[in-house]
């Protein structure tokens, strides 16, 4: 079900007064274009400063405001996260307009410190794991392949860097790999959750617009084109205006269950993991007896990819096992009261009766109605007469065996089957069953022995006979089925 406040944010014709998440993305986007436009200097590092420390307010006050957006703990989470990454930005814009340029220093380390920030926080959106739901493994599919893809353009050549002391090459490799690990998270909340224009997609290409920026960084910063102030700095800009956008869209303060979306594959999704294992195949294809390590990698990375299928398949197959049964359940129950329904009864009647038969073992059955039901409806209204039927078959359920099977005819009218029964202990079952009717209602009952050469509509016939039989003499009472309420088999 829709947010009221969603569909008017949808729909409507917006405007900044109203849509403050507008004014947050427009000014986002026109912070990144001046600061690419700008000289690089004091001037344009206070700007970049300010909007991330701005960003990292804006999303700390919608946590305030009268909707706040779900999960607030995951939103507070990416509000601390900007404020690390705004404190790294001040300390390592100081350092490099003073010439200084020491590595690692203190900004590389508020930097590593945001992704595991965004790593609860994205996993929090993204809601609890559920058995069978598939997005994660759905994700690692994609996720692997990513790695094998980032290990030889941007891992590896560091790991090769003679240069590099061991803490820069931790530094330097910690970026693209905590980007990878990000990844499976983001793929998580797209593969559960729907992607509309709302909150939820501007979170997504918030951290999409990160995970490219330090994608563009570690690749420039490794072969030499990156220089502060360009295009790759504002990639994280704009990254920081959608999350401020996201945490103020009116969608975000939908539940998350009522956007999940089902364990099927879409077609979308489908050619997406399909892509993904191809692609490492594809790598070992170009780089065998260029790159042995390479190969190595993508080599296991492929069989951790087959098994993540496997897994997957089995998911599906479950999934599909459980809705069959779950259909199946509905073909043979009443959904109001949970008993069985008419085409159940006549199944299980047909098998009695052919046991009966091979066994020579009684059965009996019996017809049960509610007295003056009609008027229990008028009364006290259709809801109250159905929380009646429904409490009938919890008392009577209480009284009957497992092998028995009680059944929901029409209306208020029951039938129960008893196996291994002869009419004297049918007698003691009905009677039993006509004194747990609640709210002091009384019932009416027909009962019948079966006769081997009977059909299945016979002896309901004959039952249904005694009912009214019982309902004649004043209602309240069980009558038992005699040979002459026989009714004739059809030619």
């Amino acid at each position: 079900m829709n947010h009221p406040t969603t569909l008017h944010a949808l729909n409507g014709r917006p405007s900044f007064g109203h849509r403050p998440w507008l004014a947050w993305l427009g000014g986002g986007t026109a912070v990144a274009i001046a600061y690419v436009l700008m000289p690089y200097g004091r001037a344009a590092a206070a700007l970049y400063v300010l909007a991330t420390f701005g960003a990292a307010a804006l999303i700390a006050m919608a946590l305030l405001r009268h909707t706040p957006p779900q999960c607030r703990s995951a939103w507070a989470l990416i509000a601390v996260a900007l404020g690390l990454a705004g404190t790294g930005h001040l300390i390592w814009y100081v350092l490099d307009l003073r010439g200084l340029d020491p590595f690692p220093a203190a900004p590389d380390f508020f930097y590593l410190a945001v992704y595991p920030l965004f790593m609860i926080a994205l996993w929090r959106l993204g809601g609890p794991a559920r058995k069978d739901d598939g997005a994660l493994g759905d994700a690692l599919i994609v996720g692997i392949s990513a790695a094998v893809l980032a290990w030889a353009l941007l891992i590896q050549p560091y790991l090769y860097d003679p240069e590099l002391s061991s803490m820069q090459l931790l530094v330097s490799a910690g970026h693209p790999v905590f980007d990878l690990m990000l990844l499976p998270l983001v793929l998580r909340l797209v593969f559960r959750h729907s992607t509309r224009i709302d909150g939820q997609l501007f979170l997504l290409l918030g951290v999409l617009a990160y995970l490219a920026a330090d994608l563009f960084y570690a690749h420039g910063n490794s072969t030499g084109w990156y220089q502060a102030g360009g295009v790759t700095d504002a990639g994280w800009l704009v990254a920081y205006s959608l999350f401020a956008a996201a945490a103020w869209h009116p969608s975000t303060s939908i539940d998350r269950d009522e956007r999940s979306r089902s364990p099927e594959l879409s077609r979308r999704r489908l050619y997406t993991l399909g892509s993904a294992a191809v692609l490492v195949p594809a790598i070992i294809l170009f780089t065998a007896g260029v790159d042995h390590d390479t190969v190595r990698i993508a080599a296991g990375a492929s069989i951790l990819i087959f098994l993540l299928v496997l897994h997957r398949m089995g998911g599906l197959i479950r999934e599909t096992q459980r809705q069959a049964r779950a259909l199946q359940a509905l073909s043979r129950t009443d959904p109001l009261t949970g008993a069985a329904n008419r085409r159940h009864l006549e199944a299980i009647l047909a098998d009695e009766l052919a046991r009966m038969r091979r066994l020579e073992t009684p059965l009996s059955i019996a017809f049960l109605d509610l007295d003056h039901f009609k008027q229990y409806n008028d009364t006290y209204g259709h809801s109250q007469g159905d929380r009646l039927l429904r409490d009938v078959v919890a008392a009577w359920r209480q009284e009957l065996r497992p092998s028995d099977t009680l059944a929901r005819y029409g209306g208020e009218e029951f039938v129960v089957v008893l196996p291994h029964t002869d009419l004297d202990q049918a007698v003691t079952v009905v009677e039993r069953l006509r004194h747990r009717i609640p709210d002091n209602q009384t019932g009416s009952a027909g009962l019948a022995c079966a006769e081997a050469t009977e059909t299945p509509d016979q002896l309901l016939a004959r039952a249904d006979q005694a009912l009214y039989r019982a309902k004649n003499q004043g209602r309240d009472r069980a009558c038992i089925a005699t040979m002459d309420d026989r009714v004739p088999a059809e030619a």
